[in-house]
């Protein structure tokens, strides 16, 4: 009986500290005026992400019709990734139906859409290259 309180103790212990490190949750990082890449959708869509329980951050960037997407989830809810994802890809689909979405938690894929985003930002990336680096996030992503 000790020994299953203990037990019990030391995952709540786990949980709350997990929490209330993330409990900060970020902003996403607006693309929309510095870009000139007509970056408004993604923007929007990292709005309805963020609005997410479960998401701590996103990073996104589109090319015309294309969107790729990846968000910090919780800790505590990345358990339930696929169902953080679906519901994620069903916002932005409802928002955006004829637009091809691609919804990522892979940390790998966050961060080197994070390096393209700051490239828009600076001003560093043509519509030609933005358009390769969307696809080659895509095949990152993908596996």
């Amino acid at each position: 009986m000790k020994r299953k309180l203990v037990s019990i103790l030391a995952v709540l212990l786990c949980l709350g500290a997990c929490t209330q490190a993330e409990d900060e949750r970020g902003s996403a990082f607006k693309l929309q005026e510095a870009a000139g890449h007509g970056q408004e959708a993604s923007d929007r869509a990292k709005d309805e992400i963020l609005a997410m329980e479960e998401v701590i951050s996103v990073r996104g960037i589109q090319y015309k019709e294309e969107m790729v997407m990846a968000m910090h989830v919780k800790q505590v809810d990345r358990f339930q990734l696929k169902d953080v994802r679906k519901k994620a890809f069903d916002r932005i689909k409802a928002l955006y139906p004829d637009y091809t979405i691609h919804i990522s938690t892979d940390k790998k894929i966050y961060k080197e859409l994070e390096d393209a985003e700051n490239k828009v930002k600076a001003g560093n990336l043509s519509e030609k290259e933005l358009e390769k680096t969307i696809k080659v996030i895509e095949k990152h992503s993908k596996g």
